[in-house]
């Protein structure tokens, strides 16, 4: 299989980023970092995106890559986050695919580029249908160093699957349920006790509500989370087009928590979430996550991404629902001008220091 035999292209226009979000979203190794709306909400920033396309010859998308533009003419960085997208029986076109993204950054004279493929560190049959495998030693690949030296845009490195089993003796929700460890199963049993509520959230105010919960919630627990501002149009978009549900939780008719859920390759994964806190735990968490699985099961999906940031703290709630961390190989880069980077390496703790100074500053320049 050779990459001639396909039409290849660098792209972000409607057609092709509306095609490309299609493809996401039917084939089992579609990730949520690379949908059009979420490399497109990086605009904001004064940042921007291009898609390289790999299409047969009745113009159907086998092969992808996102790819985020950072930085000012002349002191540029190129990022892939999670990809490329291959679709299954062509991984042969892996290499010439990343041979074309390191050529890109040569083309666009960037300083230094990374990329977080979605390729297991370790085989798991479990989900060979959703990542790519077996990549060969002398793969151009292993060319990078290992590790990421620009963390302003990030890849998430791998899944944390609730799996999901049909065809056994139980439903598929009692055998999720029979996984969970004993203090989950207590804590979703004493949710419904506690008489709570699942309502999704489309229109503008009800999601702008939801995601006011989950910026509250950030803000008490100290993490960085994008304003309402930033997200909006991602989130909106992503909600019209199917690619995104925002469950609430009610309690007495009163919105407690919210979470916001991508579906896109064939799962659902969870992104962020939040809830009010108060004096009776009512657990909401629990609650929230255990709906969330029960509509993996009515879309008839594999398993539940109930995705790998947190603390140690939500590290172990989501283990409680047996989601157990399985990993990417991580991000190789490749520095392409030694100059410039280590410009950039020197200014970059002022940058993390001052990063939401600079980030009010690009999106001044945007407006």
């Amino acid at each position: 299989m050779k990459i001639s035999d396909f039409k290849t292209d660098w792209t972000n226009s409607e057609a092709d980023l509306k095609q490309w979000d299609e493809f996401l979203r039917n084939n089992p190794r579609g990730h949520c970092q690379q949908v059009s709306h979420w490399l497109s909400s990086f605009k904001i920033y004064c940042l921007d995106f291009e898609l390289l396309l790999v299409k047969d010859s009745n113009s159907k998308i086998v092969a992808g890559l996102g790819v985020v533009i950072v930085g000012i003419p002349f002191f540029r960085v190129l990022v892939a986050p999670s990809g490329p997208i291959i679709s299954s029986g062509f991984e042969d076109l892996f290499e010439p695919i990343l041979k074309l993204f390191l050529d890109r950054a040569k083309a666009k004279k960037v300083f230094y580029c990374h990329i977080n493929v979605p390729v297991l560190k370790d085989d798991n049959r479990l989900l060979r249908t959703y990542c790519l495998s077996n990549i060969p030693k002398e793969s151009v690949l292993f060319t990078g160093k290992a590790g990421n030296e620009f963390i302003h845009v990030y890849g998430i490195n791998g899944l944390r699957p609730v799996y999901i089993k049909y065809n056994e003796e139980l439903s598929p929700y009692e055998y999720v349920f029979s996984k969970f460890n004993s203090n989950t199963k207590r804590n979703i049993k004493a949710a419904f006790k506690n008489k709570l509520e699942l309502r999704y959230a489309t229109s503008e105010v009800d999601v702008t509500a939801a995601y006011n919960v989950i910026e509250r919630n950030a803000k008490i627990q100290g993490y960085d989370l994008r304003s309402w501002a930033d997200s909006k149009r991602m989130i909106m978009g992503m909600i019209k087009e199917n690619l995104c549900v925002v469950p609430c939780c009610y309690s007495n008719g009163v919105l407690k928590g919210a979470l916001i859920v991508f579906d896109i390759g064939q799962r659902l994964t969870y992104v962020y979430g939040g809830i009010i806190r108060e004096k009776k735990d009512l657990k909401l968490g629990h609650f929230m996550h255990n709906e969330m699985i029960k509509l993996s099961i009515e879309k008839g999906y594999e398993f539940y991404d109930i995705s790998v940031n947190g603390s140690e703290g939500v590290t172990r709630f989501k283990k409680g629902f047996d989601g157990n961390h399985v990993e990417f190989i991580g991000n190789r880069y490749w520095v392409l001008n030694k100059l410039k980077f280590s410009f950039y390496k020197k200014f970059n703790s002022l940058i993390v220091r001052n990063k939401f100074l600079i980030a009010r500053i690009l999106k001044w320049r945007v407006l």
